[in-house]
């Protein structure tokens, strides 16, 4: 699969037009990770956004107010998204990504990278943080509904 058809099924670019597609996928690198090899690390700083192009990841969070140590929260597969919150701030990362697979391959793309684009076509910009912002919008509904019995 092509990049610029990967990057059309992913939600966080809707809105986009095909030149920004070929305009954003020019400017992705490309990375295949080993099996149980780090992508990144809880606390390590955000730099990044990653798209899944080949293969799985796991996401790891280590809450160390826990007991129970690191667990696997969820397993994203190719064409979902990880990382976006560093387009956003410079927080540091909140889980650790690492490789399920030999040959998982994955697409990024550096914050400042992505700066520079926006300064050139702020509509690409425009679009991906409405959707990075309705994404979290719809998190914080979601966890702040009233549990079901």
């Amino acid at each position: 699969m092509a990049l610029v058809d990967l990057l059309r099924s992913v939600e966080l670019f809707d809105g986009l037009t095909d030149q920004q597609f070929e305009t954003l996928a020019a400017v992705f690198d490309e990375r295949t990770y080993k099996r149980n090899e780090m992508v990144f690390e809880q606390g390590d700083e955000g730099d990044r956004l990653y798209v899944v192009r080949r293969g799985f990841v796991e996401i790891v969070v280590d809450d160390e107010q826990s007991e129970e140590g690191p667990r696997t929260i969820i397993n994203l597969g190719r064409g979902q998204v990880f990382g976006e919150m560093a387009l956003v701030d410079r927080g540091k990362r909140s889980a650790t990504v690492r490789s399920v697979d030999d040959g998982t391959t994955v697409n990024s793309i550096s914050r400042q990278t992505f700066t520079d684009l926006c300064e050139k076509d702020t509509a690409i910009g425009y679009a991906v943080m409405r959707n990075i912002a309705a994404d979290l919008s719809f998190k914080l509904r979601l966890r702040n509904l009233p549990e079901q019995s």
